[in-house]
């Protein structure tokens, strides 16, 4: 698991070794066994959602359960997916096996989790409230039952909803929101840095009205990661492909576009500042989409990467957690920071891993050996931070932070 979550390394020996609960096969057999089976199937979305490989893993759970076993759904599915695709396909299959789906409706719930990659991975699993419903009160109640004895409900209530519909859409609407309001923050974030002004301070400034600003997000390189990238169009997609609605949800939709190319503004906001970068050194520190962890799906950096080899920029990419880069033919990550930063004229702080947060102007300067181009892309830097990058002779930029105009002023008086 990439996360730097110290439960983990204590987790799967307590239950392989010593518990004895945790089993793991590829044979479709065990599923007559089960009570309950819970589907994690990961489900992408570009423009239209593809639910083949979802159907056909249905189709095997369909072809082996037990008729009075519950099918719990934790994938994102788009709304609409337990009744008007998981249920046809499982009532297909016990019709197969000479099941009568009259006397044994399949039971079908749906709960999503609201997992947070990091060091409270599986915290954020088990003490965290759960939303969920069935496509029957035999389903939810069966639901209700299971996730009472494996989650923390006492401290953290359950939420029953009375639809599938309704706790399918719950998951998509929260990410939704999500992406709706950085993108939001970004188009903030621009005009900050045109008028001189820190969005973050403004940010902190307003967060402090608790239960209805509190909750405002940042700018930053760009919105990665498995669930905000998609979630949004998972439920475009459902509003025609399963409702046949014709007005969908264009507003949820444009985050979606604006947060994928907002990695292209660290590339402007470095051009205003260097204007030519064939041939430039460039050294990117962060791979992964979110800080301190290792995941790499759908990370911003990757079209940063992208659009920097397009202008014959010389890259070297570091991270401490990442490896390897799926996303770019498995490509080898830089483990030695010295090595990445060694004559970079343009030094990218694109993940806040704890890592790069720690280092301190003096030692970057010396590793670049030269006063290189330091670009902020999320509120790394602290003014303190960036006053001894520009007292060291480096320029500093940054998203969303138009102030560093001014703090420049301050160098050279």
């Amino acid at each position: 698991m990439n996360a730097d979550d110290p439960e983990i390394p204590e987790i799967f020996p307590r239950c392989v070794n010593e518990k004895k609960t945790l089993r793991v096969t590829w044979h479709p057999g065990v599923f007559t066994f089960a009570d309950i089976v819970v589907v994690d199937i990961q489900l992408d979305a570009q423009g239209y959602c593809d639910l083949n490989a979802f159907k056909e893993g249905m189709r095997t759970i369909g072809r082996s359960i037990k008729p009075e076993c519950l099918i719990l759904i934790e994938t994102t599915v788009p709304p609409g997916t337990s009744e008007k695709i998981v249920k046809p396909v499982i009532e297909e299959e016990f019709t197969k096996r000479g099941i009568d789906v009259e006397k044994f409706t399949p039971l079908i719930a749906h709960s999503y989790e609201r997992v947070m990659p990091g060091s409270k991975y599986v915290s954020s699993i088990r003490n965290f409230w759960r939303t969920f419903s069935g496509i029957n009160e035999k389903a939810a109640d069966l639901a209700e039952e299971f996730l009472t004895n494996v989650l923390d409900t006492e401290r953290y209530p359950l939420c029953r909803l009375g639809h599938t519909n309704a706790s399918e859409m719950a998951k998509v609407l929260e990410n939704s929101y999500r992406a709706t309001n950085i993108a939001l923050m970004f188009e903030w974030a621009k005009l900050a840095e045109n008028i001189g002004v820190n969005l973050f301070d403004v940010i902190k400034s307003i967060k402090v009205r608790e239960g209805t600003h509190d909750n405002m997000l940042r700018p930053s390189l760009g919105v990665g990661g498995y669930c905000l990238t998609k979630d949004p169009v998972l439920a475009n997609w459902a509003a025609e492909a399963l409702f046949g609605l014709e007005n969908k949800l264009p507003m949820a939709v444009s985050a979606v576009n604006i947060n994928d190319l907002m990695p292209l503004h660290t590339i402007e906001i470095i051009e205003d500042a260097c204007p030519s970068l064939q041939d430039k050194r460039i050294a990117i520190l962060g791979v992964s989409y979110l800080q301190n962890v290792a995941d790499t799906r759908h990370s911003p950096t990757k079209l940063l990467w992208e659009n920097l080899m397009e202008k014959d920029a010389i890259i070297s990419v570091h991270d401490p957690l990442v490896e390897v880069w799926p996303e770019l033919g498995d490509m080898r990550i830089e483990k030695d920071l010295s090595k990445t930063l060694f004559d970079a004229e343009i030094v990218v702080f694109a993940v806040g891993h704890k890592l790069y947060k720690a280092l301190s102007p003096e030692d970057v300067v010396q590793m670049c050996g030269k006063k290189s181009l330091i670009v902020d892309c999320s509120n790394f830097l602290t003014d303190e931070k960036i006053m001894k990058y520009l007292k060291l002779g480096c320029n500093v930029i940054g998203v969303g932070r138009g102030h560093i105009k001014q703090l420049k002023k301050k160098i050279k008086k």
